[in-house]
C-alpha cells in the first residue's frame, strides 16, 4: 500500500511540478526571437557583405518593420519591435494562462574591409522607442503586458553564405549534378 501511495505522489509531482511558469516561457520565447532576428539579419547580409547606405538598409529591412533607421556610410542601425504571446490551457475544468512581453532590439551592421572581413552584425536590446506598436512584431493588437531589455545580445561576424547549388530539370546540361 505504501508503494503505491508514494508512486502516486512522485507521479503527481512529475506531472505538475518543475515547470516554468508562463511568463518565464514567454522570456524564454522572446530570447529565441531575439536570436532568429540576428541570424535573419545575419543571413541577409551574408548575401550581400558590402553594400552600403540606402540601398543596405533596403535589403535589410525592405517591408520598413524597423522603428527607426539609419544608414551612414559603411554602418547601418535599425531598432525593430519584438514580441511573444504564449498561451496555456491546464486541469480538468481548463484553466487559462497567458502572457505576452515585447523588446526592442538595436541591429547594428558594419560593412567589412573586403577579402576576408565581410563585416559584423550585432543584435542588442535596447528600450523602446515612445509609442512603440508591437501589432507587426506579433501579428496581433500590438497588445504587451511587459516591456523588457532583459535579452542576451548577440554579436557574430558575416559569414560567407551557404553553398545554393543550382537546379538542373531533366535533359539540361548539368555540371552540378542532378536531372
Amino acid at each position: 500500500m505504501r508503494r503505491r501511495l508514494g508512486g502516486a505522489a512522485l507521479a503527481a509531482v512529475v506531472l505538475t511540478g518543475c515547470s516554468q511558469s508562463v511568463q518565464e516561457d514567454a522570456h524564454d520565447r522572446l530570447q529565441e526571437r531575439l536570436v532568429s532576428r540576428h541570424e535573419h539579419y545575419l543571413h541577409t547580409r551574408s548575401l550581400d557583405p558590402y553594400s552600403t547606405g540606402r540601398d543596405a538598409l533596403d535589403r535589410l529591412d525592405p517591408y520598413g518593420y524597423a522603428v527607426e533607421s539609419t544608414a551612414e556610410g559603411g554602418r547601418i542601425v535599425l531598432v525593430e519591435a519584438i514580441g511573444v504571446s504564449v498561451h496555456r490551457t491546464s486541469g480538468f475544468i481548463p484553466e487559462y494562462e497567458d502572457a505576452s512581453v515585447g523588446a526592442c532590439v538595436r541591429v547594428t551592421v558594419e560593412t567589412g574591409e573586403g577579402g576576408g572581413d565581410r563585416g559584423s552584425v550585432t543584435s542588442e536590446p535596447v528600450q523602446c522607442p515612445a509609442g512603440t506598436d508591437f501589432g507587426s512584431a506579433m501579428w496581433s493588437d500590438g497588445h504587451v503586458d511587459e516591456v523588457t531589455t532583459d535579452l542576451d545580445g548577440r554579436s557574430d561576424d558575416v559569414e560567407e553564405p551557404p553553398y545554393d547549388p543550382p537546379v538542373c530539370i531533366s535533359g539540361e546540361l548539368c555540371t552540378e549534378g542532378g536531372g
